[in-house]
């Protein structure tokens, strides 16, 4: 690449170590890249508030959270600006969870999230830290960013996105967990970074992405450069650009390192 003005990272198994900490090394390389002129940002399918709570010493320039479907610029006077939003209305998210339900049965575990928090009927200690919100879903009136369903049965899946058209859902699995995700069409890490390039005027072929599982195949395919990390899947190795060492082995700061060391501070 002749120039980088923007790094985007996924967040579990990329810039997250397995314990969700970001190492002091990782955090002091962005730093520097920072104030060297060079963007930052996360791309996760954590909901916002979930996402922002591990960042711990990291300020990014750009969130793009939900699994694609939000996405701000931090000002140089911290001011959130929005630059794009997806979402399932109200009633296309009652759909999906009744048909949910039919499908799978009433005990389905299912996640919704959207830009005011997250909501489970999970047991209270499944998701560990209270950051999320119990309900039982049988009066939910919220529109939603992403819903997770527990369930690796794809065909299930299809049947509860055609409920309100399949052509009207983005779904794909976790590798690493035994859920599916399911956004509006338009609510992609790739549809964001678009969103991004528009608002902030940066080319998408001078943007770095790092990424390991499914739904980051997308984004390192756009960005000029796509980085893969070596414990990524092996999907999104045989699409990746590079592989760089893994998460718990810094290995984005490592890659950071080597190629932005020569960037002229802006």
């Amino acid at each position: 690449m002749e120039h980088i003005s923007l790094i985007l990272s996924d967040l579990d198994g990329t810039l997250f170590r397995n314990d969700k900490s970001v190492s002091n090394h990782t955090k002091e390389t962005i730093i520097r890249a920072q104030e060297k002129g060079i963007l930052f940002g996360i791309s996760t399918s954590r909901a916002l508030v979930n996402a922002v709570k591990f960042l711990d010493g990291i300020n990014p320039d750009v969130i793009i959270s939900n699994g694609g479907a939000l996405a701000f610029h931090r000002t140089k006077d911290k001011i959130q600006q929005k630059i794009y939003d997806s979402k399932f209305t109200k009633e296309e998210t009652q759909t999906l969870i009744e048909k949910t339900f039919q499908v799978l049965g009433k005990e389905t575990v299912i996640s919704i999230d959207n830009e005011k928090g997250l909501y489970s009927n999970a047991g209270e200690d499944d998701f560990g830290d209270k950051f999320w919100t119990k309900v039982d879903f049988a009066n939910f009136c919220e529109p939603a960013m992403k819903i997770c369903i527990q369930t690796q049965d794809k065909n299930a899946v299809e049947k509860i996105a055609s409920s309100i058209g399949i052509e009207n859902v983005d779904y794909l699995p976790f590798s690493d967990i035994p859920w599916y995700k399911l956004t509006n069409k338009n609510a992609t890490k790739e549809k964001a970074i678009l969103a991004v390039s528009s608002a902030l005027k940066i080319p998408t072929e001078n943007m770095v992405a790092f990424g390991d599982d499914f739904n980051d195949i997308g984004m390192l395919k756009l960005c000029g450069k796509g980085i893969a990390m070596e414990n990524a899947i092996q999907e999104v190795k045989d699409i990746a650009d590079e592989i760089c060492p893994s998460n718990e082995n810094d290995g984005i700061a490592k890659w950071m390192e080597i190629h932005t060391a020569g960037t002229k501070e802006s």
